[in-house]
């Protein structure tokens, strides 16, 4: 089966790759004599439709397959970006390291995104390292991400797991100057301190990383072995830019470097993502032009069922608090389930073995509404959960549920671990005034770190966790 999958994949991305030739609209030309600048504007809007995309994207997965046979290491992708150039049958999982987080003068290392699944991956592949994908626009040759968000997490936890030999970071002298390198030096040893300072257990990191994690830079241009390679001395992390570098800041041709960056705009018309861009991306990639391509997704998607079960996360060290995205309520059985979406769940839907499976409606809506909504109706939807959470005890199970599992119900389900759980994640009841008067971002922070570190995709945005903080920290008059 793997063969015959790997040589239908093959047969795709060793196609000739066309491109839709941009032309100049004759609307433009008809009635007025265009400067240069508007010309090159015109045909550039013309060779980014949606048909140069995803040729420019089927060209560069092929650069990112034979990476993955030359190294013979699992592959995970970048979030966002890095998604669109591996089939999802064929990578081993996903990271998502921000480019912000890599920018100059904001370097840091995120307690919001600890990546820390990124060890399953490492675990599985005996030591011998994976590839992260990621992509970057015209102008760069790696993305922020790639250059020092990563580095940066590779130097924290050598520092973690091997604090007596010395763990700078790693630079790539192709994107970051010894200025820049200089500085995040300076910022390292607060970093690791922070990550302490959560109080997770070191054991699962100290077993996977038992040599010093160091990042190998490849782009298109870069050599590849013509045998896997064995490294004994550390355990690489092959970062992998897929997009050629276009150079120049004049027009840019059909092929678009980082095709599949900035996703939310380019994709928001079609509706497609790269799900189902791979499910589909033979017929996809025979359309002929653009107008029958967008007709040609549309009906794709119209036809795709618009919630998708995910499983279910437990938060771990607690024993009953899960995670998940809705469908999932149906991989097991829950006493209750927090429904942070609009869709009804009716309690047949996931009985558990005694039957009573409780339901608390939370219908928050998504993006910046959400937030909005979260903010103002947090404290009257949390009275109606803790009637139902004060009945429950330890060893009762608790799933909280959004539309993807990954934004809005870990933020929920982050005041349920503040208010009904302790520092070792035992079920407690509901913490009394006094004891709430001891919750501050500390405390909060530790166990948003139980939730980065049990679901790798969660993600919830940074002013959802504003509204947690401000409703957890209120005090009485």
């Amino acid at each position: 089966m793997a063969t015959d999958t790997h040589n239908d994949v093959s047969a795709v991305y060793e196609e000739e790759f066309t491109f839709t030739p941009a032309s100049i609209p004759a609307s433009l030309t008809a009635t007025f004599t265009p400067s240069f600048g508007s010309l090159a504007n015109s045909v550039r809007r013309s060779s980014r439709g949606l048909r140069n995309r995803l040729h420019s994207i089927a060209r560069d997965a092929a650069f990112v397959e034979r990476v993955r046979a030359a190294y013979g290491v699992p592959v995970v992708t970048n979030a966002r970006a890095g998604d669109w150039y591996v089939d999802p049958a064929r990578r081993q999982g996903g990271v998502y390291f921000k480019s912000t987080d890599g920018h100059v003068g904001e370097w840091m290392f995120s307690l919001r995104r600890l990546n820390l699944g990124l060890l399953g991956v490492l675990e599985g592949a005996g030591g011998r390292g994976a590839i992260i994908v990621d992509s970057t626009r015209r102008g760069k040759r790696f993305p922020d991400s790639l250059s020092k968000t990563i580095p940066i997490w590779i130097a924290v936890m050598n520092k973690i797991v091997i604090p007596s030999q010395p763990s700078p970071f790693l630079q790539n002298p192709q994107a970051v100057p010894d200025s820049e390198a200089s500085s995040i030096n300076k910022k390292l040893q607060g970093f690791v301190d922070d990550f302490l300072a959560l109080g997770l257990d070191l054991t699962p990191i100290k077993r996977v990383i038992t040599k010093p994690l160091r990042p190998i830079w490849i782009t298109p241009d870069s050599p590849l072995p013509e045998t896997p390679p064995v490294f004994e001395e550390f355990i690489p992390l092959l970062l992998v830019t897929a997009s050629q570098m276009v150079k120049g800041g004049g027009i840019e041709g059909e092929y678009i470097q980082g095709a599949g960056d900035d996703h939310e705009g380019w994709a928001l018309e079609s509706g497609l993502t790269p799900a189902l861009f791979w499910a589909h991306h033979k017929a996809l990639l025979a359309a002929r032009n653009d107008d029958g391509l967008l007709e040609l997704t549309h009906a794709i998607v119209s036809s795709t069922t618009s919630i998708a079960g995910g499983g279910s996360s437990l938060v771990k060290p607690t024993s009953d608090i899960y995670i998940g995205a809705v469908g999932a309520e149906g991989t097991d059985s829950y006493d209750i389930i927090i429904n942070c979406t609009p869709t009804p769940i009716t309690a047949a839907a996931a009985p558990n073995t005694a039957g009573k499976c409780q339901v608390v409606p939370f219908p928050i809506p998504e993006g910046k509404k959400g937030t909005k909504f979260l903010r103002s109706e947090l404290p009257g939807v949390m009275a109606a959960v803790e009637k139902c959470v004060a009945q429950a005890q330890e060893g009762k199970k608790i799933l909280v549920v959004c539309a993807s599992g990954n934004e809005v119900a870990p933020a929920v389900a982050l005041v349920v671990l503040c208010l009904y759980y302790d520092d070792e994640g035992r079920f407690r009841g509901l913490l009394t005034v006094e004891e709430r008067a001891g919750v501050d971002k500390a405390y909060i922070r530790r166990r948003l770190a139980w939730i980065s570190a049990s679901r790798v995709e969660a993600n919830p945005a940074r002013a959802a966790l504003n509204a947690v903080n401000s409703f957890l920290m209120e005090r009485p008059a």
